[in-house]
Parts: C-alpha cells; sequence; structure tokens
C-alpha cells in the first residue's frame, strides 16, 4: 500500500495540523499486471468516490508516476487533465505544499519512499518551482503555471508532478514492464542483473537479500525469482 500525504507547509514543517490531503493506494489484486484500488480524502471536503488504476507493471517506472495515475484517476476518471488557466490577481494559489509517500506491506510500515515540494516561483501567484525525491530513481525537477478560482490541494500535486516527470500537463505513455533476455544455465532460465533497468534492478536486488541474506551477491537471477519478485517483492 502506498500513502500520500499532502501540506500546506514545507517539508520540514509537516504536521497533521497542516495535513490538507490524504491519498491511498491499495492492491485490488497484487501481481505483475497489479490493480489498485484508489481513495482520495480532502480536508473540508470529506472523502471522494473510490477510483481504480489497473493493469499497472510493478517495479517498471517511477512512484511518483503511480501516484499521477492515482490522483489523475480519482479526480478525472478517465478524463484528460483539462488545461490550466493562467494565474492571474484574483486567482487562488498556494506558497508553498508538500507531500511524502510512505509505503507499508506485510512485514513493515512506515517507509518514507518519496517526497514532493511546490513552492512559489517569486511572488507572481500561481508559478511554481516543484522538486520531487524518491527512493531509487532520484530528484526529479520541474516549473508550474496554474491559475485556478479554487485551489485543491490534489490537484496542485498532480500538475506539479506532472511537469516535473514529463514537462508536460498530461501524464507520459505508462511505464513498460521491464522483461530481461535469460539464457539457460545447467537448464535454468538465468539474466544479468546489471541489465535491468531501473528500478527493477535495485529492488530486484534488495528482495535477494531479504530471500537470501546469507548468499553473496548475484550476478546473474534465476528468472523465476524475478517473476517471483514482480509478483509480491
Amino acid at each position: 500500500m502506498l500513502r500520500v500525504s499532502i501540506h500546506h507547509s514545507a517539508l520540514a514543517d509537516r504536521s497533521t495540523g497542516n495535513l490538507c490531503a490524504l491519498l491511498e493506494v491499495v492492491y485490488a489484486k497484487q501481481s505483475i499486471m497489479a490493480d489498485y484500488v484508489v481513495g482520495l480524502g480532502l480536508s473540508g471536503e470529506g472523502q471522494r468516490e473510490p477510483a481504480a488504476v489497473l493493469n499497472y507493471p510493478r517495479w517498471a517506472g517511477s512512484l511518483w508516476d503511480l501516484v499521477v495515475r492515482a490522483l489523475g484517476a480519482s479526480l478525472y476518471g478517465n478524463r484528460p487533465i483539462p488545461p490550466a488557466d493562467k494565474p492571474d490577481r484574483r486567482c487562488a494559489y498556494s506558497t508553498k505544499l508538500c507531500a511524502v509517500i510512505e509505503g507499508s506491506d506485510a512485514q513493515r510500515s512506515g517507509l518514507l519512499l518519496g517526497s514532493a515540494s511546490v513552492m512559489q516561483d517569486g511572488k507572481e501567484r500561481g508559478r511554481y518551482v516543484v522538486e520531487l525525491q524518491e527512493d531509487i530513481l532520484g530528484t526529479h525537477r520541474g516549473r508550474l503555471v496554474f491559475g485556478t478560482k479554487r485551489l485543491n490541494p490534489a490537484e496542485l500535486l498532480l500538475r506539479a508532478a506532472c511537469q516535473a516527470l514529463y514537462g508536460a500537463e498530461q501524464p507520459g505513455a505508462r511505464p513498460a514492464l521491464i522483461v530481461p533476455s535469460v539464457l539457460k544455465v545447467e537448464g535454468v532460465d538465468h539474466f544479468d542483473i546489471e541489465g535491468l533497468r531501473e528500478p527493477a534492478r535495485t529492488g530486484f536486488k534488495r528482495y535477494l537479500a531479504r530471500q537470501y541474506p546469507t548468499a553473496q551477491e548475484l550476478v546473474l537471477g534465476r528468472a523465476e525469482d524475478y517473476a517471483e519478485f514482480l509478483a509480491k517483492g
């Protein structure tokens, strides 16, 4: 499960007192191509109707890509994100917004996996500098120009993340499942672990370290272990 808390504050100052939205992304089907149920609650508005992200490949791309698709599904369903209005002197705006992604599974909870900072750029309303951080893929940066009559913090985070990840108002193409080329070694399908793209490479290495804590780090991974990692790791 992923839990994304959104705050009207800088990252260092976040607290329950400035929490303005909470997004939860929970497995409906945990498999190589996963299905998720999405819940979004907004301060002052309550809980929105549940939404879904379907057939999403695990360990294939940015955590923020999944968050973007979850926010988009909750706010707009299957519709494209509408074009942003131009900011003016009367538009609603934020001087600072932040978010953190926490993960949990059967063994662990409260794992800090990513963060976002959306700060006003200078003194003009509706102009923002965006920085996303995540555990494996590092930092993504962008700028956002967004005017609105009524500010929704979840929408501001959605649009900010789109600019930082894709440089556009809409999400990019869905990440492709990372499938390595295999070769048989003594009758068993293996692959070069270093040939995996991130985040699968680091994720798979961590999975192997948990599954086989006393083993030396492997150069060749078994395809069977990788399939199990994609489905359950």
